[in-house]
């Protein structure tokens, strides 16, 4: 299964547990890898390489951003953020390997997101 394909399968998921912040976020992904595919040049695919690298990016600016609202002293906004990585660190190693949780991760609790916020902001 493509990574675009999981990620239609947790938007479904998501939907049906109504988890909106993992829905929020997994609709931004996919709206991500629509617009690379969409691309000119793109020829309407996204290989796993290429989705990867998109999923990294975001990961990067959900984190500057993250970091800058801390900065400004904007806790709640910074928390929000947080809560809307995409992914976990842990997702993007071994990508070829497949796992028994393949399920993409997002933070859904408040205790999660403080967790999260220790783990990737500094």
């Amino acid at each position: 299964m493509s990574l675009f394909d999981q990620v239609s399968n947790d938007i479904k998921e998501a939907m049906k547990a109504r988890n909106k912040v993992r829905l929020e976020t997994l609709r931004n992904i996919k709206k991500v890898f629509l617009e690379a595919k969409t691309a000119p040049g793109a020829n309407d695919t996204l290989d796993d390489s290429a989705a990867l690298k998109l999923l990294q990016k975001l990961a990067k600016q959900g984190k500057e951003s993250a970091a800058t609202y801390v900065q400004q002293g904007r806790q709640d906004l910074a928390d929000d953020e947080l809560a809307r990585l995409p992914l976990s660190r842990h997702s993007f190693r071994n990508r070829s390997q497949p796992k028994k949780s393949s399920k993409l991760y997002a933070p859904s609790s408040p205790k999660q997101v403080q967790q999260a916020s220790k783990r990737w902001g500094k």
